[in-house]
């Protein structure tokens, strides 16, 4: 599967994946699924994995003492912002390096390049429009690239209204969140304009405002399907099969 998605903090997307992952363990018989969960600083090194059979130890990417620390953290959000911004792109181009994209690779992004288009120019002091970094004509040159290397590739933008948001925050506050309540109405729309304007065409929105992790689930389902790749197919098969 190749799947990006994308959203305003607390709309719903690490509990979407992690559904997603659940159904794809099940459905496609595979050992543990892995995203890409490292595009916001500064949180720039760390992937979300989700096992089948959790504490097997045989995953991918660095040990835990390699990751960064709160103090590599810390010292991240303290560059200039020229310098976060050469980091960042030098990250958003090694995942659209062609090794990533296989016919036979799941390739699961959250956030990926659109999150700097949003939180640069608001957080990061990079990335306005008409500048070296801009970050909304970025996007679209990036993803000239990308569609070369998965040109079955989806875009799912993940979405909730202004106040589901910030109840959301209120409830289950993250340390080092970089989305300010004063900025929920900015980033709902920022994400929505990139959504509006990528070059991808597989694509579709879910609204989670109201709508429990199952029903979100089952909605990215139905509109999904559409967009499953041969290979995945192959793997759905093969799992029932194997259940039989």
């Amino acid at each position: 599967m190749q799947l990006i998605l994308t959203g305003c903090s607390y709309a719903g997307k690490t509990t979407l994946a992690v559904e997603i992952s659940r159904w794809m363990i099940k459905e496609m018989g595979v050992p543990f699924v892995r995203w890409h969960n490292h595009f916001v600083a500064p949180r720039l090194d760390r992937h979300m994995i989700v096992e089948a059979d959790p504490g097997s130890g045989a995953l991918p990417g660095k040990r835990a003492e390699d990751l960064n620390s709160a103090e590599d953290e810390e010292q991240i959000m303290g560059l200039r912002p020229s310098v976060l911004e050469q980091l960042q792109r030098h990250n958003v181009w090694r995942h659209l390096h062609p090794d990533l994209f296989g016919p036979r690779e799941d390739t699961l992004m959250i956030d990926f390049y659109y999150a700097d288009a949003v939180y640069a120019p608001l957080y990061y002091g990079y990335g306005e429009p008409g500048a070296f970094s801009d970050r909304r004509r970025r996007a679209r040159e990036w993803e000239h690239y990308l569609l070369v290397q998965a040109p079955e590739v989806a875009l799912v933008l993940v979405e909730a209204s202004p106040s589901a948001i910030r109840e959301r925050m209120t409830a289950a506050p993250r340390p080092r969140e970089v989305l300010k309540p004063q900025d929920v109405e900015t980033a709902l729309k920022g994400f929505r304009r990139e959504y509006d304007e990528s070059l991808v065409r597989r694509r579709f929105a879910l609204d989670t405002t109201s709508a429990s992790p199952l029903e979100t689930m089952s909605e990215f389902l139905r509109r999904a399907r559409p967009h499953l790749t041969e290979w995945d197919l192959l793997r759905m098969t093969a799992a029932r099969r194997a259940q039989a």
